[in-house]
């Protein structure tokens, strides 16, 4: 009889130990819950932000705002505090609704263009807009060496205009796509579309490092030219540049 008692109050013990258990635990989670609900102040892009631009201006223009997000939604170093940025600039271009990421501001004398383009010496960062399928389909990125083959009018014999087509520079590091560049400073974002040039095609802007003593010919070939660029291997050597190409010559003779 005195062990049939005993068990039933061991039973009855471990019922409520097993019950306050659960109890805390569901509390726990609740606060856990509760925790993640929690709303808490950050600051996002209203408006596009350009590159360079400052924690300052971005605020006065109106180009950020402070919401409330739930705990769980606000992204790792996300600015908290407009102090945090206020001295700083934009290192990339900043998208509406993005969170501003403290990764991505930087400080005034990392905005010039050796920090954000290592341009090499005796060179300089020169864009020019090109269509998709004139980048190799897209598949043209920051760090990649090209060609740039030119189509233009020239004098024929007689004074006649011909097209004709040849490479105009060879192994040229490209520096960025679009908004992508290739950075020794902080972290990019994506490549953004421009649009400029003929008609509303869609451009998108190749920054590419280009000798001094050839810029202005590039500009002058990309502004009264065709340009195309070639995707070269890596530690490629310079194709062969050979003889203009034209209407006359483009098929061999048998």
């Amino acid at each position: 009889m005195q062990s049939r008692v005993l068990a039933i109050l061991i039973a009855v013990v471990l019922a409520l130990v097993a019950t306050v258990a659960l109890v805390v635990y569901v509390n726990g989670a609740d606060r856990r819950a509760i925790a993640g609900q929690e709303p808490v102040k950050v600051w996002v892009a209203v408006k596009p932000i350009t590159a360079g631009t400052s924690g300052v201006n971005a605020q006065i223009k109106g180009l950020i705002d402070e919401i409330e997000v739930p705990r769980r939604n606000a992204v790792d170093g996300v600015v908290r505090a407009l102090s945090q940025i206020e001295a700083k600039r934009a290192a990339v271009d900043i998208v509406p609704g993005e969170q501003l990421l403290q990764s991505r501001w930087v400080n005034s004398e990392e905005v010039t263009g050796r920090r954000l383009l290592p341009i090499p010496e005796d060179h300089q960062a020169l864009s020019i807009g090109l269509d998709l399928t004139r980048q190799v389909a897209g598949f043209v990125t920051p760090g990649d060496n090209v060609s740039m083959v030119l189509s233009m009018k020239r004098a024929g014999p007689g004074g006649a205009d011909v097209d004709r087509s040849q490479f105009l520079l060879q192994n040229i590091q490209v520096l960025a796509v679009g908004a992508t560049a290739l950075s020794n400073a902080s972290s990019q974002g994506g490549g953004g579309r421009v649009n400029q040039g003929r008609g509303s095609q869609n451009l998108t802007a190749v920054t590419l490092s280009i000798p001094e003593n050839q810029v202005v010919r590039v500009v002058y070939a990309a502004e009264h030219g065709s340009i195309y660029l070639t995707l070269m291997p890596s530690q490629a050597e310079d194709a062969p540049a050979g003889a203009d190409v034209t209407s006359t010559n483009v098929i061999p003779e048998n």
